[in-house]
């Protein structure tokens, strides 16, 4: 099916059907299968392989510099698909670069001996991720009249559960060499991801002609929009420091191999994360469905960061098994609501409907920069206390309660 382009500065007005909505999210959810599994399982454990001395450590220094290109690679990025967006296949053909190096970038994951080799080769991984994950952003304000932003953006946010599941499932459990375990990412990205690039590909570019690219930080002088980025800032290093470090605190603070006898530490993490994104799932489209007929957003946004506090808190004061089974329950349940009622928001709070695809762009800088900041606070939360975990679930707790808090002084939505 074609989406025939929209009026640039009316924006897109006729409607998708299921066949782009089933597409698009697939895709996104293809390409957050590309990265979860690997901070939550992939990366520690191959951290481990190459060094188990000091693990803790060299993950988080990977996880910081990995992010700061993360940063750079998607402002590079945006600005590139702005400007070539008038191009035969418009975005779609960054996002089959961005595929390609994603691909390039596993092998060389896999092909790693050092800490140095393994942070060269999340370098690449995170500039390919960065040029496939632009175009897909920019999809929901280029290509989704108004009236269905909030059906879509709930579909999408299904991607970080989803993508958990798959790691709990398939990574943590099914399989157990890493080289299958590489394969299997690749493989399920490629083909979620590439039946979308097909169909955008063909439907052309959303413009024909070259555009002037207006000041790009201009959003921020919106009250209600930096608010916006600031709250989806602290509750994303929240989820980030949930998720970078949960392996090595299952390992270190639980004592899930005296409770558990005989089980690995890979399925003990299944289990954790199987039973978080279950819940994150069903919390996310009761959620979605209670935001589109109250719409009340920041009610739910407050509601899901308040739950990811109470987990995050959880998981620090009751270390102890089966403590953070309950508590990554409670977790699962926030990051669902959190994540999809905040993807709602976040499109409604956009300050000018004809700059929806750069100021979108610019949104999603917090996701980068949670990726920056969750690492940076973990390397001085153990300098600071040593290798005690605890104390970066008690700052994840902090953060996701300040984040949900301030959505509350937001003006221009219920």
């Amino acid at each position: 099916m074609q989406t025939p382009p929209a009026d640039q500065h009316a924006g897109p007005s006729i409607p998708v059907g299921p066949g782009f909505v089933a597409l698009y999210m697939a895709a996104q959810v293809g390409a957050y299968i590309a990265f979860i599994p690997l901070l939550t399982l992939l990366l520690p454990l191959k951290a481990e392989a190459i060094s188990p001395t000091g693990r803790t450590l060299a993950l988080s220094h990977i996880a910081l510099w990995g992010a700061l290109t993360a940063g750079a690679a998607g402002v590079l990025a945006g600005i590139i698909g702005d400007l070539t967006r008038h191009w035969p296949g418009g975005r779609s053909i960054w996002m089959i670069a961005g595929l390609a190096g994603t691909v390039t970038s596993y092998v060389l994951i896999h092909a790693a001996a050092t800490h140095g080799d393994l942070m060269a080769a999340i370098v690449a991984l995170q500039i390919s991720l960065n040029f496939m994950l632009n175009p897909l952003a920019a999809t929901l304000p280029e290509r989704v009249p108004g009236r269905q932003k909030g059906l879509v953006a709930g579909f999408t946010g299904l991607a970080f559960p989803l993508s958990s599941l798959f790691g709990a499932l398939v990574i943590g459990v099914w399989l157990t060499g890493e080289t299958e375990r590489l394969m299997a990412v690749m493989l399920v990205t490629v083909v979620m991801v590439v039946p979308f690039i097909v169909m955008t590909f063909r439907a052309g570019p959303q413009s024909t002609s070259k555009q002037r690219l207006r000041p790009s930080l201009s959003a921020f002088a919106d009250r209600d929009f930096l608010i916006a980025f600031g709250s989806r800032l602290l509750v994303q290093t929240a989820v980030a420091l949930n998720v970078l470090y949960l392996l090595f605190f299952l390992d270190q603070e639980t004592g899930f191999d005296r409770a558990l006898k005989g089980m690995r530490i890979e399925v003990a993490m299944a289990v954790l994360l199987a039973t978080s994104t279950s819940l994150s799932v069903i919390s996310g489209l009761t959620g979605g469905q209670i935001s589109d007929r109250t719409g009340r957003r920041r009610q739910l946004v407050f509601a899901g960061a308040s739950l990811l506090a109470v987990g995050s808190l959880l998981m620090a004061l009751v270390p102890l098994w089966p403590g953070p089974w309950f508590a990554q329950a409670i977790l699962g349940v926030g990051v669902g609501l959190y994540g999809i009622t905040d993807t709602v928001l976040v499109a409604e709070v956009l300050p000018d409907p004809a700059d929806a695809g750069r100021d979108m762009g610019l949104m999603n800088v917090a996701l980068t920069a949670a990726q920056v900041l969750a690492p940076l606070l973990g390397i001085v939360a153990l300098a600071r206390f040593g290798d005690d975990l605890q104390s970066i679930y008690l700052m994840a707790g902090l953060l996701a309660f300040a984040g949900g808090a301030a959505v509350m002084t937001i003006h221009r939505v219920r």
